[in-house]
């Protein structure tokens, strides 16, 4: 996100950018092809989310315990045969699987996520939203990488 930031000089773009990207990493998984391509909503939808925790919250340790929870509870409660994580999980869906539809795709990203960002934004009272997702990026006054040398003194 920092380096995109800096060359285009917006907040929003990096988000956005790096969302898009998020989603496409996961177009590979077998639940695109059983699913549908509607499923990159979802994927996208939790890309955008994420960023949008790590500008609020100038940091990526929500946005990393979050994913690596949601992998976690994924592997470790339900699998399919259809699916990316093959794991000996609690549950097995064994149904045929159907396209993405509203409680798969739409309500995660567009119900509970915003919800989660509500609670996460009163618990660390995340102030001045307009400015951490929509502000411009300066480049710091000195962004040449100093080089520091030790001066040799008599021991």
């Amino acid at each position: 996100m920092q380096g995109i930031g800096v060359i285009a000089k917006k907040k929003w773009v990096p988000l956005v950018i790096t969302s898009i990207i998020f989603g496409s990493l996961h177009i590979a998984n077998p639940e695109v092809s059983k699913l549908g391509y509607g499923i990159m909503v979802f994927y996208i939808g939790t890309g955008l989310f994420l960023g949008i925790m790590v500008l609020m919250d100038d940091g990526l340790e929500l946005s990393l315990g979050f994913h690596a929870a949601n992998n976690l509870f994924t592997a470790l409660l339900v699998t399919a045969d259809w699916t990316a994580f093959q794991t000996n999980s609690i549950f097995k869906d064994t149904s045929d699987p159907i396209a993405a539809g509203f409680v798969d795709v739409f309500m995660p990203v567009f119900i509970v996520f915003p919800i989660v960002l509500f609670i996460l934004s009163k618990k660390y009272k995340w102030s001045n939203w307009n400015e951490k997702l929509f502000g411009s990026i300066e480049k710091p006054e000195n962004s040449e990488p100093q080089i520091q040398e030790n001066i040799g003194t008599d021991i």
